[in-house]
């Protein structure tokens, strides 16, 4: 998944859908590290981000400009056909790109993930 771009004075930024798969991983653990957010993360011992977790990341250039992750889980609620509900875990922008249009960006493209996924409800959003 990757959303339209949006270009600054300095760069086009851009969201992208990150797992352990994702060409910029390491760049991506290292930005989540600086904001201390690893622990929030579902990696299991081999390095494998939880099926169950979503992790957005905003790049500028090859940059990376901040994150947005969230996790999923079902729950117990007869009045939803689909009863799922998805939980802010970290959000993180990077030093010199707080004035950039990062943070609407990243909220908007964990919105629309959410509603592909049919998220019935959104905690932390």
């Amino acid at each position: 998944m990757t959303t339209p771009t949006t270009t600054t004075s300095t760069c086009a930024t851009r969201i992208e859908l990150v797992d352990n798969w994702h060409a910029n991983w390491p760049a991506v653990l290292e930005s989540i590290d600086e904001h201390g957010h690893r622990p929030r993360l579902r990696i299991d011992a081999d390095g494998w981000l939880s099926a169950r977790q979503v992790l957005l990341a905003a790049f500028c250039g090859e940059r990376v400009a901040g994150h947005l992750c969230f996790d999923i889980e079902p729950v117990a609620a007869a009045q939803h056909p689909v009863p799922v509900r998805a939980r802010l875990n970290a959000f993180g922008i990077m030093p010199g790109f707080e004035l950039v249009e990062v943070e609407p960006m990243l909220r908007s493209a964990a919105a629309k993930r959410a509603d592909e996924l049919r998220i019935n409800q959104r905690i932390g959003f």
